[in-house]
């Protein structure tokens, strides 16, 4: 980095020759590895996002994002405490899912299962009264179904 960082509360921000960049760390102990990932995903469409171990601690990730398109220093910082944000929703979401867990493998199981009763041969049942004689083809139209109605 070529330019003094700058700090804003926990987020520091510079401009080096690849552009406006800002950075923070997330503390693991807190979120975990798939909300922090799944978090930076949602990122990289509006900007190039940047993971990797802190060098002070092996329980903090350094996220590093630079813009897509030229974005203020303001708006750079507003957009990592966005992501901020976005950490906390994602880790909401992934205790929900694992305390919700059960109870949707055992909707799902049992949504599958019932569809599976109806997969015996023995009960299904076919109704063959309107399949094509062998000198039956769609273009004979032997049902009219092809003809013009209306005006």
């Amino acid at each position: 980095m070529t330019s003094e960082l700058k700090s804003a509360e926990a987020i520091n921000w510079t401009t080096d020759s690849l552009g406006a960049l800002a950075c923070f760390t997330v503390d693991t102990s807190i979120y975990n590895n798939t909300t922090v990932f799944k978090t930076a995903y949602w990122y990289t469409e509006r900007c190039y996002v940047s993971l990797s171990r802190s060098l002070d601690s092996p329980h903090r990730i350094q996220i590093e994002i630079r813009p897509k398109s030229t974005m203020s220093n303001e708006q750079l910082i507003a957009l990592c405490r966005d992501f901020a944000n976005n950490l906390i929703d994602q880790q909401v979401r992934q205790e929900v899912i694992a305390e919700s867990g059960n109870v949707r493998d055992a909707l799902i199981k049992k949504a599958f299962f019932e569809g599976s009763h109806h997969l015996d041969p023995e009960k299904l049942h076919s109704n063959e009264e309107s399949v094509p004689e062998a000198d039956q083809s769609y273009k004979t139209d032997p049902l009219k179904i092809g003809r013009k109605t209306g005006s």
